[in-house]
């Protein structure tokens, strides 16, 4: 508004009421949810890596020292351009699902150093390593766990707890086993306690079986140890993991090493044994070994023949059959004709949950903040910031409060039919750009289209409710100029409207800027730049004269179109 069109004296002090700026607080509390929703999934994961790192010891060598840095390893790792396509996309992924379950508090990454060693073996040891492998099956189940299980309330995931069983900030009773293999350790909502042994292939779990056959104690007994200790009212589960499908897995199913994996899973019929993405029972690998024998006793013969012709002068063995029909879970199923296990789900897009509208309390907590903010402003430039102006600050902190608690409502109301109007063209463009990027951001296409989706529809939601009220409010305090068809008074909606709605949208980016730079910050600090930028805008279009050329040039367009008739 211009002085002229206050009733009050204390013109500068009215600047706090004005749309514009009122509309900038509502702004404030949807920045605050933007803010914590950054465009690229992947930056997000990098932050969480950033969480993840340590310092080196003082003194350590440059490979401790690399190692320390889990955000340089964890990007090195999404770049390598060394690996088949479909492994390096698994890869990103993986690291995708992790280092954003570090910002979500899904997973302690500082139990010990294991989860920055695995990080630094993905970036730097060669595919084919037993460093490499070891590290891929690990991270990449725990990416899985943390996609698909219903972890339990103040729980979190804990990755390699072996050091004298301590679980760190995990929620999760200590390991009552010394020296346990528990890769992978965490609680589910119903209440049961799940160790998990990951291994690359089935042929590596077939020989620690063997080993532990004869061990005085042995991996699989401790595992056995700690699921028979459960307490009546609780439950304990032990699984395995075996990353690679193609790995031999004949071995595992000879009766001596299922009988000694039986002694750790306990239940013959629980499929908590997962090979590549089939989930299998102690019971379902009995039945492949039997089928297998069945089918190869009447073809023995003729086979035996056959390989001893290929190979001259070395000694047959009956594996070797089912090493050539049955090598693999998807080979053995395909000879055998049948179905064994149940599927196991594949690690999807990394998606960031949508931030929630902001509620009517919020929009008021901020609306308030905006309007005792530009209160004082308006005092101080005016030189009027003393106590008998209190009351005049306080009375704008209210309306304020009133205003941003209608625009949080109007925003509820409105962004929803914005976004089925509008979000899925964007979503679908939004995919579209991003997988032909021709980047790591193209292996992020799904989540990235989702985040423009809910930034353009809240962006678009919320400056519509700001335009809305400042023109309103505008229209209010012009209500006597209009009714007489002031051209000044249509100017001077018009401009407020216009800054109302610049101050809404300068907002909503600001808190979108700061959540895709820095967003382990949060809300709060998305909050307080989209206070800043809203009001900064709304008031410096009043200072600077903006506002008032903006109602100028339309008083002038108004008073030519009048003089046509």
């Amino acid at each position: 508004m211009r002085p002229d069109l206050y009733s009050s004296g204390v013109t500068s002090l009215r600047y706090a009421t004005d749309a514009a700026a009122a509309s900038a607080a509502q702004a404030g509390a949807e920045a605050a949810r933007v803010a914590n929703m950054p465009l690229s999934p992947q930056a997000r994961a990098i932050e969480g890596f950033r969480l993840a790192a340590s310092t080196a010891p003082s003194g350590a060598g440059i490979q401790a020292q690399a190692m320390a840095d889990a955000a340089t390893n964890a990007r090195n790792a999404m770049l390598r351009t060394d690996l088949p396509p479909e492994q390096a996309q698994q890869l990103r992924l993986t690291l995708e699902h992790l280092g954003n379950a570090v910002i979500d508090g899904k997973i302690d990454p500082h139990i010990n150093n294991a989860f920055r060693q695995h990080l630094y073996d993905l970036a730097t040891a060669r595919p084919g390593s037993a460093e490499f492998k070891g590290a891929m099956s690990q991270m990449h189940r725990a990416a899985q766990v943390l996609e698909q299980v219903d972890l339990a309330g103040g729980t979190r995931l804990a990755y390699d707890p072996r050091h004298n069983g301590d679980t760190g900030r995990t929620g999760l009773p200590l390991l009552d086993v010394p020296d346990i293999d528990a890769d992978l350790y965490f609680k589910t909502r119903d209440g049961t306690l799940h160790v998990e042994s990951t291994k690359y292939g089935a042929n590596t779990l077939a020989n620690e079986l063997s080993g532990d056959r004869t061990a005085k104690v042995s991996q699989t007994g401790r595992q056995a140890e700690w699921r028979t200790q459960a307490a009546p009212d609780t439950g304990r589960a032990v699984h395995y993991y075996m990353f690679d499908e193609k790995a031999d897995f004949t071995t595992l199913l000879s009766k001596p090493n299922l009988d000694q994996l039986e002694k750790a899973v306990g239940d013959p019929v629980a499929r908590r044994i997962v090979i590549g993405e089939r989930a299998y029972s102690i019971s379902d690998l009995r039945q492949i070994s039997a089928d297998g024998i069945a089918k190869a006793q009447p073809e023995l013969k003729a086979f035996r023949a056959q390989w001893e012709q290929a190979n001259p002068g070395k000694s047959f063995n009956a594996i070797e059959y089912f090493r050539a029909h049955m090598r693999t879970p998807e080979q053995a199923m395909q000879t055998l004709g049948k179905s064994y296990g149940e599927p196991v789900s594949r690690l999807g897009p990394t998606r960031i949950p949508a931030p929630e509208l902001p509620s009517v309390r919020q929009g008021a907590a901020f609306g308030a903040l905006a309007g005792g903010a530009v209160s004082m402003i308006s005092l101080g430039v005016n030189g009027q910031l003393n106590l008998s102006n209190a009351g005049e600050v306080l009375k704008q902190t209210a309306a304020g409060a009133a205003l941003g608690a209608t625009a949080a409502q109007g925003e509820r109301l409105l962004t929803p039919v914005i976004d089925r109007a509008m979000g899925p063209a964007i979503e679908r463009a939004g995919a579209s750009v991003a997988a032909r990027a021709g980047s790591v951001a193209a292996v992020d296409a799904a989540g990235t289209s989702v985040a423009l989706r809910t930034l353009a529809t809240r962006a678009a939601g919320s400056t519509a409710v700001g335009a809305v009220l400042s023109a309103g409010v505008s229209t209010y305090e012009n209500r006597e100029g209009l009714a007489r068809g002031d051209s000044k008074a249509i100017g001077n909606v018009a401009a407020d409207t216009t800054v109302g709605a610049a101050s809404v949208a300068a907002s909503v980016a600001a808190g979108a800027a700061i959540g895709s730079v820095v967003p382990v910050a949060g809300t709060a600090v998305g909050a307080a730049a989209g206070l800043v930028v809203g009001v900064g805008v709304a008031y410096g279009a009043q200072i600077s004269g903006a506002r008032d050329a903006v109602a100028d040039a339309v008083s002038g367009a108004v008073d030519e179109i009048k003089s046509w008739f």
